[in-house]
């Protein structure tokens, strides 16, 4: 028999809940999860791959630009935008001068942070609704700026969407569901010795699939030690 041909595999978030409790024990084959059960594990999905976020990570990186008006010296980034990498200012269609990165003491430091000038820096803003990128000096006249960043994993708000991850991460995410949901069910209902092991298996795999995926990693282990 000739193999499928078929390299991509995706999840809904309804098949990772379903395996996690399959795979934590309170869910047998073919029985499907409460409904209050399966709001409880999605709201731990979406949690966790928030948290996840936290981390940089190959396959959420992303470039965009951003106009700075001028005489504003700032502007928002969306929503999207978790981690910036780099700002570079695009001065003409072939070349992009890189801003340098100041902090907010650096950045409040400034005796004149309405000065007029060619940017040459960039302070980085965030409060929990916006984040927004602050030049300076502030530029007379409007400015475009390429921004490489690292972008949010999208929300899951339907069990029935495709989990927005590369099928290498599928079974960490079971895994790492599996271990948050563990505390759902109580301890009369599961197993001391299986959810141990689950949370050092969930551990050991997100550890190698984040070192496998840093920007500056080329990290390699082999995977059969991840159930060691």
């Amino acid at each position: 028999m000739t193999t499928s041909g078929v390299t991509e595999w995706g999840l809904t978030a309804a098949a990772v809940i379903r395996q996690a409790m399959v795979e934590l024990g309170v869910l047998n084959g073919g029985d499907e999860p409460e409904a209050t059960e399966e709001a409880d594990a999605m709201l731990r999905l979406n949690a966790m791959l928030k948290t996840w976020g936290g981390e940089a990570n190959l396959f959420r990186e992303a470039t965009g630009t951003l106009v700075i008006v001028g005489g504003s010296g700032a502007g928002a980034l969306p929503s999207e935008v978790r981690q910036v990498n780099s700002v570079r200012h695009v001065s003409s269609a072939t070349y992009q001068r890189p801003l340098l990165e100041w902090n907010r003491d650096q950045y409040f430091s400034l005796p004149n942070r309405t000065a007029v000038g060619n940017p040459t820096m960039y302070y980085l803003s965030k409060t929990p609704l916006v984040w927004e990128i602050r030049v300076w000096p502030v530029p007379a006249t409007d400015i475009t700026l390429h921004i490489d960043y690292s972008r949010a994993v999208e929300t899951v708000t339907d069990v029935e969407e495709t989990l927005d991850i590369p099928q290498e991460w599928q079974e960490a995410v079971i895994l790492g569901l599996a271990a948050r949901c563990a505390s759902m069910f109580g301890t009369t209902r599961l197993d001391p010795g299986t959810v141990q092991r689950i949370d050092a298996a969930s551990a050991a795999m997100y550890q190698k699939l984040l070192d496998r995926d840093r920007p500056d990693s080329y990290y390699f282990e082999p995977w059969d030690s991840c159930y060691s």
